[in-house]
């Protein structure tokens, strides 16, 4: 059988840790634990017991597993299967 070449545009890496989700309404924010996946430069897959809107704009905070300082990043819900969502990171909107 022929291996298909992958079409991804950034290579996945399993990513095993906490971190929280806030997502900003209008009218108030909402802060939400979750677990990471796998990541790559341009998003991350994480498991959340909530409800997250496709297409919801959200921070994912969390600590550089190498050096323990605390990362956050903006991003847009691109995707759910169940409890597990893919969000693209916002890359002009790195605060780290």
């Amino acid at each position: 059988m022929e291996q298909q070449p992958n079409r991804r545009r950034w290579e996945r890496h399993p990513f095993d840790a906490p971190l929280r989700v806030v997502v900003d309404r209008s009218t108030d924010q909402t802060v939400v634990d979750a677990r990471g996946v796998r990541l790559s430069e341009g998003g991350i897959c994480l498991f959340a017991a909530a409800n997250l809107p496709v297409g919801s704009h959200v921070k994912v905070e969390f600590k550089n597993p190498r050096t323990d300082e605390s990362v956050r990043v903006r991003g847009k819900v691109r995707n759910r299967s169940v409890y597990l969502y893919g969000v693209e990171f916002l890359s002009d909107e790195f605060q780290d």
